[in-house]
């Protein structure tokens, strides 16, 4: 009989479900951890009920697994993989370094745009989107690739559009390598030190103030517009007699 595979899966947003989904469903595998965020009660409630596991397996925010008690929890379940899906924590080493493989959903195409909103800046920036799966490391996103996907965004799209076919695009990706990981098939290699940047979740900020007298390329100013707009919702403003006026932006084929 086969050694069962053991998983520890820390999962957030529709993506975590999706992997759970499909872990669930793969042979001589168990899912011995689940961690989720805290941050959005339907979705964990049905990773909870997904899961099916107990209660002490399932741990909630930061402060339940970052802490020496954990530690030693963790090294004795002896796992085979850590998994986190879109999570919005660095893990530390003390934790990660008991899993004898770990994975990362980062929706870049590594180096560039290591933390948060790549997509945003993708379409102000004009650069290559990509989805990639890597090692964790100490920092964040930038441990070894084991496979990386590039996505051509199309001109109509806002953030919100871009940022739901990335989420769909890792998960495929992930489904269709997480064998290959599995069985060592695919070798992580190191990412390349030219182009690396890193974004904080601020440095979006600044693109939302639109100076009414100020002149602009137009192309440039529909990639901010596009790149603020989130579906229905828009961060883009300007003022007007003392009150910001949000702008939306709608664009067809």
């Amino acid at each position: 009989m086969r050694k069962m595979y053991k998983v520890a899966l820390f999962a957030s947003h529709e993506p975590g479900l999706e992997v759970l989904k499909f872990l669930k469903e793969q042979n001589n595998l168990k899912i011995c951890n689940l961690y989720l965020t805290g941050k959005n009660k339907k979705i964990d409630k049905k990773l909870k009920s997904l899961s099916g596991l107990h209660n002490n397996n399932i741990f909630i925010e930061k402060s339940s697994y970052e802490n020496e008690k954990h530690y030693k929890l963790f090294k004795k379940s002896n796992i085979d993989c850590l998994i986190t899906v879109f999570w919005p924590w660095i893990i530390s080493r003390k934790l990660f370094s008991h899993s004898k493989k770990t994975i990362n959903f980062h929706p870049s195409f590594l180096p560039s745009y290591r933390g948060w909103y790549p997509h945003v800046h993708n379409i102000i920036d004009k650069t290559q989107s990509g989805v990639t799966l890597h090692e964790l490391d100490d920092t964040a996103d930038s441990g070894r690739i084991w496979i990386q996907k590039k996505i051509k965004p199309e001109t109509t799209d806002n953030a919100k559009d871009l940022y739901d076919r990335l989420q769909k695009e890792i998960v495929k990706l992930f489904k269709e390598n997480w064998n290959k990981i599995r069985n060592n098939k695919i070798k992580p290699f190191n990412q390349s030190n030219i182009n690396t940047s890193f974004k904080t979740k601020k440095d979006v900020q600044k693109y939302d103030f639109i100076e009414i007298d100020k002149k602009y390329v137009a192309k440039d100013l529909i990639n901010i517009l596009r790149a603020r707009n989130f579906g229905n919702k828009s961060y883009a403003y300007f003022v007007e007699n003392g009150r910001k006026v949000f702008i939306k932006l709608s664009l067809t084929n």
